[in-house]
C-alpha cells in the first residue's frame, strides 16, 4: 500500500503544478504548497506502514487528489485562489453626491 500512497503523492504534485500553471502561465506554485502537500502524503505514507491502516491511508491519499481535481481544498492546501469582487454599494449611512 505504500506504493499507492507514493503514486497518489506524485499525482497530487502533478495536479497541483498543472492547475497553478493554468491559472498563471510560467509561474510554478509557491514552495510552501509543495511542502504542505508532501508533508501530508509523508504522514499518510507513515500510516500506510501499519498493516491495519494501509488501505485507509491509500484511500485518503487518493481522496486528497480527488479533492484537488474538484477544487474543494482550502487555498493554503492547494485549493483555488479566492477572487475579490468589486461592489458598487456605498457604506451604510452615506449618500452619493453628484
Amino acid at each position: 500500500m505504500e506504493r499507492a500512497v507514493l503514486l497518489a503523492w506524485v499525482t497530487g504534485l502533478g495536479l497541483l503544478t498543472w492547475r497553478e500553471l493554468q491559472q498563471a502561465p510560467f509561474k510554478p506554485p509557491p514552495p510552501g504548497r509543495y511542502l504542505a502537500a508532501s508533508g501530508l502524503y509523508a504522514l499518510l505514507g507513515l500510516l500506510a506502514t501499519w498493516d491495519e491502516a494501509a488501505q485507509i491511508a491509500a484511500l485518503l491519499a487518493w481522496g486528497f487528489d480527488l479533492a484537488l481535481i474538484l477544487q474543494v481544498l482550502p487555498q493554503a492546501a492547494g485549493g483555488p485562489a479566492k477572487t475579490q469582487q468589486k461592489t458598487s454599494q456605498q457604506p451604510a449611512g452615506r449618500t452619493q453626491t453628484a
